[in-house]
């Protein structure tokens, strides 16, 4: 298991290290916990601009789905062809960078 926690803020890096295996198992549950609470405030938000989405017409309804993936996957071959064939004909320039 991992006993210390690094993250980067504002070019800047911090690292927990916890002075014992006890905290350490205590800021790991933290985390944890944390990490699924986090994901359940995105599922209820997601939940909630998916609820006022529905109300209009053009939103994919129940059993559109596949329908809709599909659509998706259309507009991402679209787009990745056009950068293909534009950046082969030199309409743009890719630069990457360092």
């Amino acid at each position: 298991m991992e006993t210390s926690f690094t993250t980067t803020t504002t070019a800047q890096s911090w690292q927990f290290v916890p002075a014992n295996a006890f905290v350490g198992v205590i800021l790991t549950v933290l985390f944890i916990y944390l990490f699924f609470r986090h994901l359940m405030v995105v599922f209820v938000v997601w939940d909630l601009i998916i609820g006022w989405l529905r109300k209009f017409r053009w939103f994919p309804k129940e059993g559109q789905r596949l329908k809709a993936l599909m659509h998706w996957v259309i507009a991402i071959v679209l787009v990745v062809g056009f950068l293909i064939i534009s950046n082969s004909m030199g309409w743009i320039t890719v630069v990457p960078t360092p």
